[in-house]
């Protein structure tokens, strides 16, 4: 019985043998740049105009500027007309600072 164990325990060991060069040369260090997919800046980005109008109706509702808290802080400064929504000269207006002069 053992005879007959022994070209399959030999096989396990060759195969074993084989896999531990592969395993112990994985790399143990962080790659040097982040993947194009991910980056370390963790600073807010600006939305544009389009970004924001999800629905594209060439408005952005106040639903939709609920993304951007300093724009959902300005809203009411920043609708120049009143109607609810920012046309995109009043988004511009709001990303410059115009909001506050309203």
């Amino acid at each position: 019985m053992r005879i007959r164990n022994l070209p399959s325990m030999m096989t396990l060991v060759v195969l074993a043998a084989f896999a531990a060069p592969a395993a112990l040369a994985q790399r143990t260090e962080p790659p040097a740049t982040p993947p194009p997919d991910r980056t370390t800046d963790t600073a807010p980005k600006m939305m544009s105009f389009h970004d924001m109008d999800v629905n594209a109706d060439g408005k952005v509702s106040k639903d939709e500027a609920a993304v951007d808290p300093r724009l959902t802080s300005q809203f009411t400064r920043a609708d120049r007309d009143g109607d609810g929504q920012l046309s995109e000269t009043e988004y511009a207006a709001s990303q410059q600072g115009g909001a506050s002069q309203y």
